[in-house]
């Protein structure tokens, strides 16, 4: 008997384990093999903890060669693999990096006082400046000391600390090269520089912002363009989709689409972080907007400068920001400096440190904060009564939001991806309904409702008073849901959306692939009669009740039917049959033996 409880046992673990992750998904590290590639010394090999989906690569300060500039990693040795900037980010596998040069521009060419460019009179189509001048560090470039210049391409080097007001000026200059060890630049050091449309940042200093709520912006963009090729539904807003989502739920309601949430902070510009999502969208991927009306200036792109606040987003992976075109943009260097001037004065972390081992208020915590979707996953009760938190009225009314100064803009975004063939939707923020201006009635509110629909470009699929909570469903803001908030709005999300997928006539894909409860929870139509079908077979031979295995058979007859239907994985059908196998032939070795 117990030889046959162990056979069936044996059975049920082959069909619950099989899909179960192997390989990278159980290291613990890998190795990054850094090759000097024209510099002097060895190679050198780092084991890069596996904290993030992609991982950050080292900073410049492994080698060193006179007369040149570090300025980037690239997977082949000339340059023509990926390229990475010093400090962004790689893919998680062992692999080889091969250090990039750029040749100083010669001496001639420079006018240097005290370490400050005073001019440039060469005509290289690219200008690397030098670390040094007769071994003094070049720190500054003054006023004028590039103008006209005809270079397309200019690296500066990580001694340099300023750039004053004009020392571009009308330059044609297309990509710029630096590293954040500089301490003041701005926008006026380029006046005239029409074509300038790609910087390329290099860390040189620790990230400070590591572990914190910026950072899941990076590891949100590496599930993003890791899905590039597949279906799939982005949810984008500020932090309260970060807390307003079940993902997991959205995804098993759609299947055949993957879930990204995207939603990290409110309160910095929507546009730039749409672009990069855009970049990642193909034809008939979902694109789910829920606009926070507390920040509507920045979620309604109502403006193309670029703040501090953005760079911190960068931080944890700047080759994202040489994916934007500068020429859509303004005040990037001003908020670049003032995103830096900050940095200098926090504390320098590390890389590997990740968001996941951190509350939302930087406490460490014991289990995962998020989850792979990019949701803040850790449990948040209900408050204990409905009264707002910080009491800001936000204005839920059709006046506010003119037309020319939120309409207009946010419809240009949105018809670039609508253009691209992306499916764009827009549902509404939560909000505490106490947390609304006093002119903010159900009839203002209705009416600011019917008004996004007859005005936005895209389909408004959801109902603003629906958006409008109890207090008691929130957590420690106005904005941000508790556990149980997340469940429900997350179910009337998923009904609004089918709704209107269905009044397009959508017809939803079926998944490819399940993985096992190991590593993720089956469709229970599959491993329910499953399991039904053991247990017949099992109390069958035990009771000698022959009816049982006929009838455990005809389960597992349902449970395949119902794995189609399911969309699941081909081994989940063929382990499970294996494991039916088995059992049947215990049972008919106990039948022989009666």
């Amino acid at each position: 008997m117990k030889r046959r409880i162990g056979i069936v046992l044996l059975a049920l673990l082959l069909y619950l384990g099989c899909g179960q992750k192997t390989g990278q998904d159980s290291q613990q590290t890998v190795t990054f093999r850094y090759e000097p590639n024209g510099a002097a010394g060895e190679a050198v090999t780092l084991a890069v903890p596996i904290t993030h989906k992609r991982l950050n690569t080292a900073q410049g300060d492994l080698f060193t060669r006179d007369g040149y500039t570090l300025y980037g990693w690239n997977t082949e040795a000339d340059g023509s693999g990926v390229s990475i900037g010093l400090g962004s980010r790689a893919d998680a596998r062992d692999q080889t990096l091969y250090a990039q040069w750029a040749k100083w521009s010669d001496e001639a060419d420079f006018a240097v006082e005290n370490g400050v460019i005073t001019s440039y009179s060469g005509a290289d189509d690219c200008v690397a400046v030098p670390e040094f001048w007769h071994g003094e560090p070049i720190h500054a470039i003054s006023e004028g000391a590039f103008a006209g210049c005809k270079a397309t391409v200019v690296i500066l080097p990580p001694t340099l600390k300023t750039v004053s007001k004009g020392a571009f000026e009308n330059a044609k200059l297309e990509t710029l090269y630096l590293f954040d060890s500089l301490q003041s630049i701005n926008d006026y050091a380029f006046t005239g520089c029409e074509q300038l449309t790609t910087l390329h940042i290099n860390a040189a200093t620790a990230p400070v912002y590591a572990g914190s709520y910026y950072s899941t912006f990076a590891d949100k963009c590496d599930r993003l363009f890791s899905l590039a090729d597949q279906k799939k539904i982005v949810l984008f807003s500020g932090s309260s989709a970060r807390f307003g989502y079940d993902s997991a739920a959205i995804d098993e309601a759609f299947s055949g689409y993957a879930v990204v949430n995207m939603g990290v902070f409110a309160y910095t510009n929507a546009l730039p972080q749409m672009e990069l999502i855009r970049a990642a969208m193909q034809p008939d991927d979902i694109l789910l907007l829920s606009p926070e009306l507390d920040a509507a200036k920045r979620q309604f792109c109502t403006t193309n400068a670029l703040d501090a606040p953005f760079f911190n987003l960068m931080e944890e992976n700047y080759d994202l920001f040489a994916l934007l075109d500068l020429e859509e943009y303004t005040r990037v260097f001003s908020s670049f400096s003032e995103y830096l001037s900050v940095k200098c004065r926090m504390d320098g972390k590390d890389y590997s440190v990740s968001p996941n081992d951190f509350d939302e208020d930087g406490n460490p915590v014991s289990t995962p904060s998020y989850n792979d979707y990019g949701d803040y996953i850790l449990y948040r009760p209900n408050a204990d009564s409905d009264a707002p938190i910080y009491g800001l009225p936000v204005p839920y009314t059709a006046s506010y939001y003119r037309k020319e100064q939120y309409i207009d803009p946010m419809n240009a975004e949105l018809d670039r991806f609508t253009d691209g063939g992306v499916r764009v939707y827009m549902t509404y923020s939560p909000r505490n309904r106490l947390a609304v201006s006093e002119d903010s009635t159900e009839e203002a509110i209705r009416e600011l409702d019917a008004y996004f629909r007859e005005t936005l470009h895209v389909p408004v699929i959801s109902d603003m008073m629906e958006s409008l909570v109890d207090g008691r469903y929130l957590f420690g803001t106005d904005n941000h849901l508790s556990t149980e908030g997340v469940k429900i709005r997350t179910e009337s999300v998923i009904r609004d959306l089918r709704s209107q997928l269905a009044a397009e006539g959508v017809v939803l894909p079926r998944a490819q692939s399940r993985v096992s409860l190991f590593g993720g929870v089956r469709h229970p139509l599959v491993w329910v009669p499953f399991l039904l079908a053991l247990l017949c077979l099992w109390i069958g031979n035990r009771r000698r009740i022959w009816a049982l295995p006929y009838a455990g058979g005809f389960l597992w007859a349902l449970a395949v039917v119902a794995a189609f239907v399911t969309g699941a994985a081909e081994s989940e059908i063929l382990c499970g049959t294996l494991a039916l196998a088995l059992a049947a032939a215990l049972s008919g070795k106990r039948g022989e033996n009666a």
